[in-house]
């Protein structure tokens, strides 16, 4: 790109795909602390051994880890408990990975949303390895920027939830 943008009209461009991704994160972080909380109290009344190590999985991040014949019993105790809080999807499905997914759409259409601003794309962004840096790292550090120029210009509301 020859010219800087003018930030009036990226924060302008940019807000409402700015807040879609703030609250999908809202969401998202609400239901993986729900989701984590069940998958604790699962796992601290039962045993269900890790694949590699066959002692007990404790954290709900490990929980994947969960030998395969045990790990429906553990997920159909999960899914019980959020199924009785009010959560009505799909069997098999998980209220927090979907809320996950919903937010890395949100992601993806801000960096789209960008792209006639900066010209850059998603996968350009997560090739970028640089300065010890991931893709990762760099697709998050530009998500924070763009975030930072919309909820920081002297304009900006945020959404009303």
């Amino acid at each position: 790109m020859s010219k800087t943008p003018n930030p009036n009209t990226v924060a302008k461009a940019l807000t409402p795909a700015v807040n879609v991704v703030l609250l999908a994160t809202v969401l998202h972080d609400t239901l993986r602390e729900e989701i984590d909380g069940y998958s604790r109290e699962v796992l601290a009344a039962g045993t269900y051994p890790h694949e590699d190590t066959g002692e007990p999985v404790r954290d709900p991040k490990d929980a994947w880890l969960i030998v395969d014949d045990v790990w429906p019993v553990y997920y159909a105790k999960v899914e019980a408990k959020f199924r009785a809080a009010g959560h009505d999807v799909p069997p098999g499905f998980c209220p927090a990975l979907m809320a996950e997914s919903d937010l890395h759409k949100a992601q993806a259409l801000l960096i789209e949303s960008s792209k006639p601003f900066f010209g850059v794309t998603a996968d350009q962004l997560l090739g970028c390895f640089k300065n010890g840096k991931t893709g990762l790292d760099t697709h998050r550090e530009f998500l924070d920027l763009l975030i930072g120029l919309v909820v920081n210009h002297p304009t900006y509301r945020a959404p009303v939830i």
